[in-house]
Formats: C-alpha cells, structure tokens, sequence
C-alpha cells in the first residue's frame, strides 16, 4: 500500500503511522522493531512511502502489519 504520513503514534516496540493515500483513505501501519528487525526505520509526517505487509481491518480501518517499507 502506497499513502502519506500523517501522524506518528509511538507504541511499546515501534510506533503506529496513520497514512493516507491518494484517494484519500486513511489507514494505519504498525511499523515493529521485532517484525521488521533490520528493515526498522523511522518514517516522518510528510513522508511518501509504499509498505509491504499483511493487512488486518480494526475498528472498520485497515492496518498493515509492515514487513517492509520502501
């Protein structure tokens, strides 16, 4: 998936990014130290990216469960 960063939410081993993409749908990326282990990075508001991963809806939003971000 392909989308914006909008806000970062830090959490217990990584953090939660909410995106948006060019259609203007929001979803979340859980971007985890233990996942994604080297592949780790810290993306910024504002940051244009394309996340690889298994996708999971939580309370009606998709969230990708990142395994790689390029």
């Amino acid at each position: 998936m392909k989308g914006v960063v909008q806000r970062i939410e830090p959490g217990k081993d990584g953090y939660t990014a909410s995106l948006r993409d060019q259609q203007g749908v929001e979803f979340d990326a859980l971007i985890s130290r233990v996942r994604m282990q080297q592949a780790y990075r810290v993306l910024r508001v504002g940051d244009q990216v394309k996340l690889t991963g298994d996708t999971i809806h939580l309370d009606q939003r998709v969230r990708v469960l990142v395994k790689q971000i390029q």
